[in-house]
């Protein structure tokens, strides 16, 4: 990534974590694992509240569709079918 890509953070951690954390590779590490994680949650939700597909959902999130329906499954989440969704996928 070029300097153009990247933003500075300041955040205050548990001095524990300081020593997991080590270098800056494992915190880019920690924080990516972090934000797909977030990320997963919320086009769980979005889904969970209703009104878009499971596929609309993860491509909000900018996530693969397989990914969001196996964390689903495994958070007990059946899919639902709905015409009307089918058909705001197809127009999507």
């Amino acid at each position: 990534m070029s300097t153009a890509e990247m933003t500075t953070v300041e955040v205050e951690i548990p001095a524990a974590w300081s020593a997991l954390l080590g270098d800056q590779m494992r915190l880019m590490e920690v924080l990516s694992l972090g934000m797909e994680e977030y990320r997963l949650r919320q086009a769980i939700l979005l889904y969970r509240n209703g009104g878009v597909s499971l596929a609309y959902a993860a491509e909000q999130a900018g996530l693969p569709l397989r990914v969001v329906q196996e964390k689903a499954r495994q958070r007990g989440m059946l899919p639902r079918s709905d015409d009307a969704l089918f058909d705001q996928d197809l127009q999507a």
